[in-house]
């Protein structure tokens, strides 16, 4: 392989790495093929033309994205301590100006050989890549790393512009050695609510929060971890973040936390640093050149003006002027690096001029010294005053992303007369101006404004502008939602996570503004029923349920006209309910309205997901008739022409209430063909946004059919490959639909009891980590039944089937309406066994009174059985008959009973009630 060297930096182009000393950066594929086409030809002029040609084969792009590329690489040669002008601008083109080594193969393998540990051994981590030099702080980086040795809260305190971001993520990236369980960076500046504080830590981690256990989850996921958290721009939500913090340390000892604030939190424990702006000459006098380019500040400048222009030559009195800029600026790194964005425009001269017309503004006398936030807010107007028009537009149009952004996302929200080759260039202007910043480490290069000058843009808005920048900010987040539900199919499904992920603070602004006084109500609408797959993904139940509490309290149904919308809402309000424990009857009547709507828009996919939604929640609170009724009224829609996930989706529905009303070879039958159709289908076999895969939502079913049709083998098999593939593919609804309700009742029905344990523990971390009250409460109960603490007199939380379920695992965790349910009414999948269990408390009574009773019972349950051929029920009622006869004289009859069920059986004999009935054999 031909490898690259040019100062501290290694660059292998065949497999893409990058490396500065050590440590490997993440550049993205435009940024690499940009640098390769440069490094191979270093010295040599290579035009724009080639560049965009070579680097973008495949597209065609306008001259502002290698503008971008050239300037983000710039930044990144700088943190190697190489000049600003390694890529030199030139007319027509780019040279890259500084020496290249071309390493042999040879010396290349030893390179690669003598690498860091690889990134499997490195502690992970989400620390952001650098975008700003440390010049200077390399003592204060190193001084904060060492006191995270001895202090577990180190907050960096100081003004807007100062650099505390950039040292804490430098401060990150010294400790990631220490900290086994990574380094993990959450920036609060997005974020709005203070409430959503422990939502959004949690978020980093891709797990949510229970609404009534807000932080249940994140203790139960960060237990045990030796971590470091980096919780930047804390000012804002500084209670919040003070009580998170308290709250964090008091119970993980391993854990410590870096904040970032204005303002020091006063948390218990904490060590507060003043972040000091960069050191600078009081005084020029008798300073040469090289002696002012030993402070920071006007090293600092200098970088910046050189990145900017591609040369920039100092003299003595040049050097002089940049000093004093820095020192008019009070050291501070923002407003340095938008004074030194202005040297090709204005020359150094001007800009000293027009610094002193703007601070003469804030001072009364020559005496009077200016604070240095408002030493910072005067230079970001003074830069944005220097703005052309289009340009000063395009920054306020920009502020309302609460995040990172695309060129893509800047074209959408940006006046939409503007060409879009105009858009980017304006782009690309506010970035050489220091006032945008830009990731070229992604794959596609991500902007962001940062705080001080994203809310100076804010602020800047009229209500019109603010209007139409937030409606087009709003149309671009449905667009995105909807972009995600067509490619839900295909998407890798961490992919999908992290693409949420990203969105979410958007999508939080965007419903804030589209609710609010002059916001876009019809919009705000189309944006809540765009996020049905955002909410699962993410598990946002609590807060999409309160979000539509209020709506509904406040927005009559009529508030829009379009039934496909309102079918929506009704539909995540109905699951978000339902996954958050409210009422059965306030989550059937969110799921019939849904229903009823979308049928009267003649929307059959959302009509079924309504009815999905309605199955479930019946089947959960053992209302297995209405959840059979439920799904009858699909047929009709499955057999519309439609996409063939429909009436896949009816099928993996049918298969579960014919299940649920015993009817287990109808289940089985449809089960099977499900999963060998759901194979051939493209993706997971989604459909309807029922964000749980057919190939593995169908196999909790299947495994419980063939259990109880005497199956026991495969039934564990089925379950556990079910689990397996729920964790491949990353899926937090499946792999907790295939613990709560597939391996787990398989595990306590086999007798399995240490794996019953293991999935019990795992569903609870899971269930706590992803905010999943449903599965958590599922969770809660086995273990309680493992433990022998459950209590018996009343109704688990779970519902009505959980009931039924832990009655078949334990008879001692049977409640007395689960066997009253039982006795009257139809059959259900449990009967038999229940009916058995309830003569088997009768016949314990042991003074002989009740055993016509029991016996009537046990017959009962034969009967049961034997209608629905499950094998497993009659296997346990002929157990308990021929024990009871044992005792009497009715030994041999009942050995021969008992004898004709086991001999039907072809596996599984060293699971827990085969092993009970060869012993009673064995006994005869």
């Amino acid at each position: 392989m031909i490898g690259y060297s040019f100062g501290k930096f290694r660059f292998v182009p065949q497999t893409r790495s990058l490396r500065l000393g050590d440590e490997p950066l993440r550049l993205g594929r435009r940024a690499l093929d940009v640098l390769r086409i440069l490094v191979e030809r270093a010295g040599s002029v290579v035009t724009v033309d080639e560049l965009l040609t070579l680097a973008w084969s495949d597209n065609v792009v306008e001259a502002a994205n290698l503008r971008i590329q050239i300037m983000g690489l710039r930044k990144l040669l700088a943190r190697g301590e190489q000049p600003s002008d390694a890529i030199e601008t030139v007319p027509n083109g780019y040279r890259f100006s500084i020496p290249v080594t071309r390493l042999s193969d040879e010396a290349d393998e030893a390179d690669e050989a003598d690498e860091a540990p690889s990134s499997s051994e490195r502690p992970s981590n989400n620390l952001p890549e650098l975008l700003a030099t440390t010049l200077g702080r390399a003592e204060v980086i190193a001084r904060l790393a060492h006191s995270l040795t001895e202090d577990r809260l180190v907050t960096i305190a100081g003004p807007g512009g100062v650099g505390k971001t950039t040292v804490a993520i430098a401060v990150g990236r010294k400790c990631l050695p220490r900290f086994s369980d990574g380094v993990w960076f959450i920036d609060f500046a997005s974020l709005a609510d203070p409430a959503l504080v422990v939502s959004a830590l949690a978020s980093v981690f891709g797990i949510g929060v229970l609404s009534n256990e807000p932080m249940a989850g994140l203790l139960s996921h960060l237990r045990g971890k030796k971590m470091l958290l980096v919780l930047d721009t804390c000012e804002h939500v500084v209670d919040s973040v003070t009580g998170l913090v308290e709250s964090l340390l008091s119970q993980l000892p391993r854990l410590h936390i870096l904040t970032t604030s204005r303002e020091v939190l006063r948390a218990t424990g904490e060590s507060a640093h003043h972040l000091p702006p960069l050191s600078h000459p009081v005084s020029t006098e008798g300073l040469t050149e090289a002696d002012l380019l030993s402070y920071p500040a006007v090293a600092l400048f200098v970088q910046r003006a050189r990145a900017n222009l591609g040369r920039f030559e100092l003299n003595d009195g040049d050097a002089a002027i940049v000093a004093t800029i820095c020192g008019r600026l009070d050291g501070m790194p923002l407003a340095i690096e938008f004074a030194a964005a202005r040297v090709g425009e204005l020359g150094l001269r001007e800009i000293v001029a027009r610094l002193d017309d703007r601070f003469s503004v804030l001072t009364q006398s020559p005496q009077t010294a200016v604070p240095r936030h408002r030493t910072l807010a005067a230079t970001l107007e003074w830069s944005y005053d220097l703005l052309p028009p289009e340009e000063q537009t395009m920054l306020k149009q920009l502020s309302v992303f609460r995040r990172e952004f695309t060129a893509d996302a800047a074209v959408a929200v940006a006046d939409p007369q503007w060409p879009r080759s105009a858009t980017l260039t304006y782009l690309s202007n506010l970035f050489a101006k220091s006032l945008v910043t830009v990731d070229v480490s992604a794959e596609v290069p991500v902007y962001r404004l940062l705080d001080t000058p994203r809310a100076f843009a804010s602020k800047a808005l009229t209500n019109d502008e603010l209007h139409e920048a937030s409606r087009r900010h709003a149309m671009w987040v449905v667009a995105l939602l909807q972009a995600g539900e067509a490619d839900f199919e295909s998407a890798n499904y961490s992919h999908l996570i992290e693409r949420h992920r990203n969105l979410i603070d958007d999508l939080r602004g965007a419903m804030d503004w589209a609710f609010s006084e002059s916001g876009d109500r019809d919009l705000g609408l189309r944006l809540v029923g765009r996020s049905i797959l955002l909410c699962y993904t993410l598990c946002l139940f609590g807060e999409f349920a309160q979000r539509l509490k209020v709506l509904f309290e406040h927005i009559p149904e009529t508030a829009t006209t379009d039934p496909i919308t309102l079918s929506r809402l009704w539909a995540l309000y109905g699951h978000a309910m339902w996954q958050t424990g409210e009422s059965i009857d306030d989550v059937t009547s969110a799921f019939r309205t849904a229903s009823e709507v979308a049928r009267s828009g003649g929307a059959l996919d959302l009509q079924l997901y309504a009815l999905y939604g309605l199955h479930l929640a019946f089947s959960y609170n053992g209302d297995y008739a209405e959840s059979m009724s439920a799904v009858q009224e699909c047929v009709s829609i499955a057999q519309a022409p439609s996409s063939p996930l429909v009436a896949l989706t009816h099928r993996r529905m049918s298969a579960h209430a014919l299940q649920s009303m015993g009817d287990l070879a109808g289940s089985r039958a449809i089960a099977e063909g499900v999963l060998m159709d759901a194979k051939e289908l493209t993706g997971h076999g989604h459909a309807c946004g029922t964000q749980v895969a057919s190939t593995v939502d169908i196999r909790p079913i299947l495994a419980r059919t063939l259990w109880l049709q005497g199956h026991p083998k495969q039934a564990w098999e089925c379950a556990h490959e079910c689990v397996g593939l729920a964790r491949t593919d990353e899926q937090v609804a499946s792999l907790l639909n295939a613990i709560s309700v597939g391996v787990l009742p398989i595990a306590f029905w086999t007798g399995n009891m240490a794996a019953a344990r293991e999935f019990a523990d795992a569903l609870l971390v899971s269930s706590l980590e992803h905010s999943v009250l449903l599965t958590y409460r599922f969770a809660r109960t086995y273990l309680a039944v493992l433990d022998g603490t459950f209590d018996a007199s009343q109704e688990p939380l779970g519902g009505a089937y959980l009931a039924d379920l832990i009655a078949t695992m334990d008879e001692g965790a049977a409640t007395e309406s689960a066997l009253v349910r039982a006795s009257v009414g139809y059959e259900r999948w449990c009967t038999s066994e229940l009916l058995r269990v309830r003569a088997a408390r009768l016949l314990a009574q042991g003074d002989g009174q009740y055993d016509v009773q029991a016996e009537a019972l046990l017959r009962r349950s034969l009967d049961v059985a034997r209608r629905q051929k499950a094998l497993a029920w009659e296997l346990r009622t002929a157990t308990t008959l021929a024990k009871h006869w044992q005792r009497g004289n009715r030994r041999t009859e009942g050995a021969e009973l008992l004898s004709t069920v086991y001999e039907r059986f072809t596996e599984g004999f060293d699971t827990r009630d085969l092993t009970r009935a060869a012993t009673i054999l064995a006994g005869v």
